[in-house]
């Protein structure tokens, strides 16, 4: 080609453009408008620039839809308020009470109206001159409504839970789900596929036996006395719930006499012995030295478990074969020692669990115990006295486990007059006494003072969770009043209940520290799931900034005590005959920590860039901490589908959040470099979705 022709390739070199012009400073140059929302120009996908597009409402991601901001160069539409994270959680809230007032119609004449924008900073960063919490005075502003929960429907079953259970958290947080999109699956459908861990049926005695053993036959079945005497020994001095449920005294007397005439000993009792056997088995196993095998034990492991089985196996033979349903003596000590037996057999949380406990507070009622004993005269002080120890014991299994599976609880407040029982050593009474002696007092550390503190404590909780239930939106004032309630019951756990530190503990038997470790998780889940519906508030709404400092700093917490029960529990530490205490219902209140600082650093991941050296080191603080946390949830992941479930969450926000702060200006990463790599990265939240 000649030059005259004006074909020859353009010159290339600096400040050079394709075309051999001079390329603009970049303070004039002209961007490329931006028409399409955030979410479809990331995924290179047709958009029809609507508030929300078509693509983003099919996707399940309405209220993540959102557009770039305008620059001051283009003032078309200017006058547009950017819809912020925050804005778009409250638009949510705002609509699901509209729905419940039946307003509906007044928000769908007005489609593109956007709340007001407003930046939320760390509430890590809002901390007063004295370093103490500052209790912002209240009004009767409106809090934030009820929020719906989440809904799993799948070819298996359908499950739900409440706004404020961990998974409805995750699953709440629109950057998992656009992962897990994008990846081509749903976060329901796959798992841990290099990771097999055994399916676990329901409770048995939901489904029936196999086989119907003669009350004969079940009595052969009881191992030698020598045996069942060490058991009996192990349940009564590692249990602390054993005196919740059953008079040490009492009890032996019946098994005194059951070894004098078997032939005599109703059916349900054998069940309830059966219970303690199997309990007692249970923690032997974490008691088995792990070099050597302790004397006078089975020998290995696995004949330990064989007999957990078996127990299983016999207590509900048992029930059966008593025709529980009818109520009767031992029927509610035997079904609650059994769904304690169920909880220790399990990592995760199981639906059959919470099912089993409707049963038992079904015949708990049917029997009276949801009334107070003053109420009937006949009734002996000493049975009184059992039956408050009873009902205390079905109302904590209520709110635990029901929060554990994110559904109301199935105990009112209002349904019972039932009084706390006192503080009494089981030899103060006996069934010979005619009148009850006077409590002990709260520094005297008897066996029932953590039941009472613990009941106290559940008490409270108890309301909190019935907000979070609640369909109806409720004030801010009131959630203050609960929270004055609930550090009121925390300021007065007796100073020989109270957690210091592990130095300070080092008197301590293992039992009492662990004691004393679960009523500290109980208080920071509580705060966590009174106050998280205000984390992603506007503040300039009402004065959330408490509640935001409030929620972040008990999730924090518990994520150090995760953190110290696993150091602990490990061979030859403090707590390693203990680790059989942290059950699926303790690893829920870590689990709903993860999520929650999931959910946040998620929201808070653009504010980090323009906050300032505060705010990064406010993001820098929760990231180690989960980071932490999910070599954790990591090392569980062999054992608990809900731990595969924390890895997978933790491997995306962690992930892109390395990534953001390698490149702001670049895509979300999904990678994680950094963190140890699972196996499998899609998983549903859900805690039954098998």
């Amino acid at each position: 080609m000649s030059e005259s022709n004006g074909s020859q390739l353009p010159e290339w070199g600096p400040g050079k453009t394709a075309r051999g012009r001079a390329r603009l400073p970049s303070s004039r140059r002209r961007e490329r408008p931006q028409f399409s929302c955030n979410l479809c120009r990331q995924r290179k996908l047709r958009c029809d620039r609507q508030q929300p597009c078509a693509s983003c409402v099919q996707r399940g991601l309405s209220l993540s839809c959102s557009y770039a901001a305008q620059s001051a160069a283009r003032p078309v539409g200017a006058d547009q308020p950017v819809r912020t994270v925050q804005d778009r959680i409250q638009q949510l809230e705002n609509l699901v009470v509209d729905l419940m007032q039946g307003t509906l119609t007044s928000h769908a004449a007005q489609p593109g109206q956007a709340l007001p924008t407003s930046h939320l900073p760390s509430p890590l960063l809002t901390t007063n001159q004295s370093g103490t919490d500052r209790v912002p005075e209240t009004d009767n502003s409106t809090s934030p409504g009820s929020e719906a929960g989440s809904l799993q429907l799948t070819s298996s079953g359908t499950n739900y839970v409440n706004s404020s259970h961990w998974a409805a958290v995750l699953n709440g947080i629109a950057e998992l789900k656009d992962h897990f999109d994008s990846e081509g699956n749903s976060p329901a459908s796959t798992d841990f596929h290099d990771i097999s861990i055994p399916e676990q049926t329901g409770p048995q005695l939901l489904y029936g036996c196999s086989k119907f053993p003669t009350r004969q036959e079940i009595i052969e079945s009881v191992p030698p006395r020598q045996a069942v005497d060490r058991l009996v020994s192990r349940y009564f001095s590692s249990f602390e719930m054993s005196t919740a449920v059953l008079h040490s005294a009492q009890f032996l007397e019946e098994y005194e006499n059951f070894w004098k005439d078997q032939s005599a000993t109703p059916v349900i009792w054998l069940g309830l012995l059966f219970t303690i056997m199997c309990l007692a088995a249970q923690f032997q196993i974490s008691r088995l030295d792990p070099n050597s095998q302790t004397p006078a034990t089975p020998s290995t492991e696995h004949d330990l478990e064989n007999m957990v089985e078996t127990f299983k196996e016999k207590i509900v033979q048992c029930l059966i074969l008593g025709e529980y349903a009818k109520g009767g003596p031992h029927v509610l000590e035997t079904l609650l020692l059994y769904i304690a037996v169920e909880l220790f057999s399990r990592n995760d949380a199981e639906i059959g669990v919470w099912i089993l406990l409707g049963t038992a507070v079904q015949l708990a009622m049917y029997m009276g115990y949801h009334r107070d004993p003053k109420h009937f005269r006949e009734m002996s002080p000493f049975v009184g006295e059992m039956r408050k120890r009873v009902w205390a014991t079905i109302v904590e299994l209520d709110i635990g486990i029901s929060a554990q599976m994110g559904l109301p609880r199935l105990i009112k407040q209002w349904q019972t007059d039932t009084v706390e029982p006192a503080n009494l050593q089981d030899s103060d009474f006996n069934k010979t006494t005619k009148e009850m002696p006077a409590a002990r007092p709260e520094n005297d550390l008897t066996p029932m003072l953590y039941r009472l503190v613990k009941g106290r404590m559940m008490s409270t909780i108890g309301f909190i969770w019935d907000f979070a239930a609640n369909t109806r939106s409720y004030t801010y004032a009131d959630v203050m009043d609960m929270d004055t309630k609930l550090r009121g019951t925390y300021v007065s756990i007796p100073e020989c209940l109270k957690w210091r530190s592990m130095a300070q503990c080092i008197l301590d038997s293992p039992q009492i520290i662990m004691q004393k470790v679960y009523l500290e998780i109980m208080y920071q889940r509580a705060r966590i799931v009174l106050h998280r519906r205000y984390l992603n508030c506007s503040p300039t709404k009402t004065p959330y900034g408490y509640s935001q400092q409030a929620c972040l700093d008990a999730a924090l917490k518990l994520l150090e005590y995760q953190h110290m029960l696993q150091e602990e529990t490990r061979p030859f530490c403090q707590l390693y005959q203990e680790r059989w205490r942290v059950t699926s219902l303790v690893n829920h209140d870590f689990l709903l920590a993860t999520s929650v600082l999931c959910a946040y650093l998620q929201q808070v991941r653009g504010e980090t860039a323009t906050a300032g050296a505060e705010g990064g080191t406010s993001a820098d603080t929760i990231r180690a901490s989960l980071q932490r946390s999910y070599g954790i949830w990591l090392n569980s992941s062999s054992s608990s589908k809900e731990a595969q479930k924390a890895v997978s969450a933790l491997s995306v926000i962690l992930g892109s959040q390395d990534s953001m702060d390698t490149n702001t200006n670049s895509e979300t990463d999904m990678s994680f470099d950094q963190l140890p790599t699972s196996p499998g990265t899609s998983v549903s939240f859900y805690p039954q979705s098998e």
